[in-house]
């Protein structure tokens, strides 16, 4: 079976595979946090283990040069990467299982720990790179919306379910069957293809096909000329101007919110915790799912209008309403719209991107989008450190709407690879030396049958 062609099996191997990259981060960063804790680790020790575990996340672009430089054509573009990264969270889990006493031997389960996290990244942007190769434009939306609640559900997963049976079996049970689970998962991309042509195992026979070989990359040079000859479409750095400004209203209330709520609305961490842990969860599962629905629906530059519009209201009218601030449901329903949107919008980033990057340097450019993104949730909490002693809370919020709405115009220059953009870039490509070839000869452009739905 091949995913290029099954619309059903390729959207349930790529929510599956989201699944595994949640479970581990719900499991660590709630579940095996608080066992620890209880067990008697310090603050300083669980921080530590947080911060390794969210660590490798930060530098997952480095991946998108690999992925796309260094392929097996034979086994699949993106399904070895997958199938190997995958097997090695697996065997750090059971490297975890074999640690004889976690608080005794901190330092390993911090590096395991850390080790399975850079797996796991390298898988993300795998799957990532996968996502833009296979599936068609018309897909994007509800691909990008289910694949994004697969996460939630699999961070629900490692928290909940698998905190469950910790309390019940212990944490070597939860731990096997949470090496079980992803093993299972692997079974996905280990027994299906991506394309005709593509070989199941190494020791086995392709179909034959008339479908022409996936181009590739040969050198990191010609790699990288590819990657600025998709930089330089205008719709292309448009898309990096909004993924670096998009979500700085985002990181700016995120740190806010936390002061304010504890500190002078008088919440206990408690409450907080439940709000948006537990609530703000489920709205942006909820908001992931039905803005993966609502881009077929309305269109993708629409939603990312409304939700950013939507957005900007919400956190503009709550400054305004600084009178019923000591009401629990105004606060509750402001955090609450502002986790739906932000889902929805994020969904939507995700297709858009998806939509304006290049398939021969996917992996690349589109992780470089998503870094672009944590930079700019990043500044937007840098900025609220520097702003928030001198600013309003009222103000804070005023100017988080204010941006989210400033973000909007970048949206204008963004539209789907046309012809033209096509040609541009098909040009360059044609320019790039093959250092393979000892004439230096170009290589043959790879030729796209006319009605590919692979093609963006």
């Amino acid at each position: 079976m091949y995913l290029c062609n099954n619309a059903a099996l390729r959207l349930a191997t790529l929510c599956v595979l989201y699944v595994s990259q949640g479970i581990p981060f719900g499991f660590v960063t709630v579940t095996l946090a608080a066992y620890l804790s209880q067990q008697g680790a310090t603050t300083e020790q669980v921080a530590l283990l947080l911060t390794v575990s969210l660590l490798p996340w930060s530098f997952k672009w480095i991946w998108g040069p690999v992925i796309d430089r260094f392929t097996i054509p034979s086994l699949g573009r993106r399904r070895p990467w997958i199938l190997l990264a995958q097997t090695l969270m697996v065997i750090t889990i059971v490297a975890v299982v074999l640690i004889p006493d976690l608080t005794r031997h901190w330092r390993w389960l911090c590096g395991m720990v850390l080790l399975h996290n850079v797996f796991s990244s390298l898988q993300d942007v795998s799957v990532d790179a996968m996502a833009v190769d296979l599936v068609p434009e018309k897909e994007r939306g509800r691909a990008n919306g289910l694949m994004y609640g697969s996460a939630y559900f699999g961070s629900l997963i490692g928290g909940a379910l698998l905190g469950w049976l910790l309390a019940r079996a212990g944490l070597a049970t939860a731990l096997t069957v949470q090496g079980a689970i992803l093993l299972l998962i692997m079974m996905f991309p280990l027994l299906l293809r991506e394309r005709p042509g593509d070989r199941l195992f190494p020791w086995t026979a392709a179909a034959p096909t008339k479908t022409p070989p996936v181009a590739s990359n040969d050198s990191l040079l010609k790699l990288f000329r590819r990657l600025l000859a998709a930089f330089s479409l205008r719709a292309a750095l448009a898309a990096a101007a909004l993924a670096l400004l998009v979500k700085l209203g985002a990181g700016l209330v995120m740190t806010v919110v936390v002061v304010f709520t504890v500190n002078e609305l008088g919440w206990k961490q408690e409450e907080f915790s439940a709000v948006m842990g537990g609530g703000g969860v489920v709205t942006g599962l909820t908001g992931a799912m039905l803005g993966g629905f609502l881009i077929d629906l309305v269109g993708l530059k629409r939603l990312i209008t409304f939700c950013s519009l939507a957005l900007a209201a919400v956190w503009i009218g709550f400054a305004c309403a600084q009178d019923y601030w000591h009401q629990r449901t105004v606060v509750y329903g402001m955090i609450y719209a502002q986790e739906f949107l932000l889902s929805a919008l994020s969904v939507s980033l995700f297709a858009l991107f998806m939509g304006v990057s290049s398939p021969i340097v996917a992996g690349t450019q589109f992780t470089a989008y998503m870094a672009l993104l944590n930079l700019s949730n990043s500044c937007g909490v840098w900025l609220a450190g520097q702003l928030h002693p001198g600013l309003s809370v009222a103000a804070v919020y005023t100017l988080a709407g204010g941006l989210q709405i400033a973000a909007l115009l970048l949206v204008l220059f963004i539209k789907p690879r046309d012809a033209a953009d096509e040609k541009k870039f098909d040009s360059t490509i044609e320019a790039v030396p093959d250092e393979s070839s000892p004439e230096g000869l170009t290589e043959p452009r790879e030729e796209t049958p006319p009605n590919s739905s692979d093609k963006p």
